[in-house]
């Protein structure tokens, strides 16, 4: 039986319970964060960290944690109670819970919300790579907060599926921002990494940053700009990034292959140097 944490308590999954009230629930007007964990250990927890502490400021929900520290010992906790080694974590803050008014509420508790779960890997993805769809990029203009109103990511992956691409990248004034679940770059004709620059129209992604850094070690220069759509049909090597799946090559765009349709070499330098990077962490 699934244990996950409410609001200070451990509960069966089945048992837990939030308000009706909850402002999540009637406004998605709260945050999330997802991160891995192998082996007990949290992969790239400063990095979620952060991230979830800018989320709660932009959106200005108040924390439920006075010390942040306390959030790791509740995620371990948590692991060892499900009995699970490896996989993800999902962690939601919503404003907390208040009579319906699109006014924030006076003197509530945020609600807190962490559970364990777990996807299984294709390793077929990373070795043959994977196709995606472009569309609009129908979202609103604060891409940047991790907020948990998700729906035109849905409808997007909802839409990739159906036409049997794996992803769909998002285009906004003929420039490619990020996919409906990933972040999304490509490889020049000067075997550089080019990938859309930080700011409000893409999410920040963890795996984006730590792809970014390996780049850089390895003396690969990093261009943070968007591309257009004509610079991913014609460019030498693609790929996109998650917590959940790491680097994954991409191969098609719209079914027009990329390097013959095959992962380029630049792309599994990569997936190797992250591969290296992420079991660097749970060694320490």
């Amino acid at each position: 039986m699934q244990i996950c944490y409410i609001n200070g308590s451990f509960e069966n999954k089945s048992d837990a319970l939030i308000s009706v009230e909850d402002r999540g629930f009637n406004f998605s007007d709260g945050v999330y964060e997802v991160m891995s964990f192998s082996e007990e250990v949290l992969i790239n927890f400063k990095k979620h960290l952060d991230r979830l502490k800018r989320s709660l400021k932009e959106l200005r929900i108040r924390s439920p944690f006075k010390n942040f520290k306390s959030l790791e010992l509740i995620i371990k906790k948590l692991i060892q109670l499900n009995k699970v080694h490896s996989g993800y974590i999902y962690l939601q803050i919503t404003r907390g819970t208040a009579p319906r008014n699109h006014l924030f509420p006076r003197s509530i508790s945020p609600n807190l919300v962490i559970f364990t779960f777990s996807i299984k890997k294709d390793d077929n993805l990373i070795k043959k790579g994977v196709g995606i769809g472009l569309t609009k990029d129908k979202r609103w203009q604060r891409c940047d907060i991790k907020a948990i109103s998700l729906l035109p990511n849905l409808l997007e992956k909802q839409n990739a599926f159906e036409n049997g691409f794996y992803e769909i990248w998002q285009i906004r004034n003929n420039h490619i921002t990020e996919g409906s679940t990933s972040n999304a770059f490509i490889i020049n004709s000067r075997d550089e990494i080019q990938t859309h620059s930080k700011n409000n129209l893409i999410l920040g992604g963890v795996a984006r940053d730590s792809t970014l850094e390996i780049a850089k070690k390895k003396k690969i220069k990093v261009i943070e700009k968007p591309f257009t759509v004509s610079n991913l049909e014609n460019c030498k090597e693609a790929f996109l990034t998650s917590t959940t799946v790491g680097i994954l090559p991409v191969v098609e765009v719209e079914n027009k292959k990329i390097n013959s349709g095959k992962p380029g070499l630049i792309t599994k330098m990569l997936i190797k140097g992250y591969n290296d990077y992420i079991y660097s962490q749970i060694n320490e």
